[in-house]
């Protein structure tokens, strides 16, 4: 294994647990809405949480298949998918392998949670269509969902990448790097070897929605979303949006308190000011999380009226 391979499984390929000091909202915040606990094995024998998430007379002829980001699981984006609920739909959210409340020492690959996606939607064979919907890790994995399943139509892609050469490449401008990393990912999800997002967003006849903030410090935009412009296919959508970084979803007064709050957090629990669970949370006492991700009403009504 290479250096450059070698760095990128300690960074990336870890383990990501929810951090008990952050009150994320979570499905009793929303009153009425329902959650819906289950699991499956991959075919890798790990068992894979997901939930089902709806208000009472939702409809049944969409379901929204939510692709979390790198990090502990679906949980962090419950006012996301409460959105959905509330617009009528139901909602179906899976923990990836090694992350939040699904099994797996640790994230395994960039393509495994498309293989845990991709095996719910094939061992629940729901009548509805399917419409992934992903943040950042998971736009990458809606848009390679869309690309591995036929009965998929359209997607959302919300911060995502085209593939993980095309993120490293935003990362350090330097293409030799990605050879490797290349390589590997192709190695560890064989079902996704030969997929090409590049060529799937230049000929697709599915609709794509892209929305991306230009000043992403996550994923380059320009790499990213700019790359699906240049292909020139009308069927993908790609809204630019300002400053909104990696978190277009939400309004820009939110995130400048998701900033400073989570800034302030971090830096105290790196610099061992806050060390039990109890310290932790208690930084959050006078703090509503909930307004860090307040939802952005035009960025959602784009979304709803694609879906639609």
């Amino acid at each position: 294994m290479g250096f450059i391979v070698k760095k990128y499984v300690e960074s990336f390929m870890v383990r990501y647990d929810s951090d008990e000091g952050i009150p994320f909202p979570g499905y009793a915040d929303f009153p009425g809405l329902v959650c819906e606990p289950a699991s499956f094995r991959n075919s890798d024998g790990v068992e894979i949480k997901y939930c089902a998430y709806y208000y009472d007379g939702h409809r049944n002829d969409k379901l929204i298949l939510f692709l979390h980001g790198l990090g502990p699981g679906h949980t962090p984006y419950t006012v996301d998918i409460e959105q959905y609920c509330r617009a009528g739909y139901k909602v179906l959210a899976p923990d990836y392998t090694g992350c939040g409340a699904s099994g797996g020492e640790a994230l395994p690959s960039v393509n495994a949670p498309a293989r845990d996606a991709v095996e719910l939607i094939e061992l629940l064979d729901p009548k509805e269509e399917v419409v992934p919907v992903g943040h950042s890790l998971g736009g990458y994995t809606a848009l390679t969902v869309a690309n591995c399943l036929p009965r998929v139509k359209r997607a959302v892609i919300i911060s995502g990448f085209v593939s993980v050469a095309d993120e490293m490449i935003g990362a350090v401008k330097l293409r030799l790097l990605t050879g490797g990393v290349t390589r590997y990912e192709k190695k560890r999800i064989p079902r996704f070897r030969k997929l090409d997002n590049r060529a799937y967003l230049a000929s697709t006849e599915d609709k794509i929605l892209w929305i991306h903030s230009k000043d992403d410090p996550v994923v380059n935009f320009k790499y990213n979303a700019g790359q699906a412009i240049k292909l020139g296919n009308p069927n993908v959508r790609v809204i630019a949006v300002e400053n909104k970084q990696h978190m277009p979803q939400y309004t820009r007064e939110s995130l400048g308190r998701m900033n400073e709050w989570l800034g302030e957090y971090n830096r105290e629990v790196n610099e061992k000011k806050l060390v039990t669970p109890e310290e932790k949370k208690a930084f959050f006492l006078d703090k509503p999380v909930i307004r860090m991700m307040e939802p952005d009403p035009a960025v959602f009504g784009e979304i709803l009226d694609f879906i639609k």
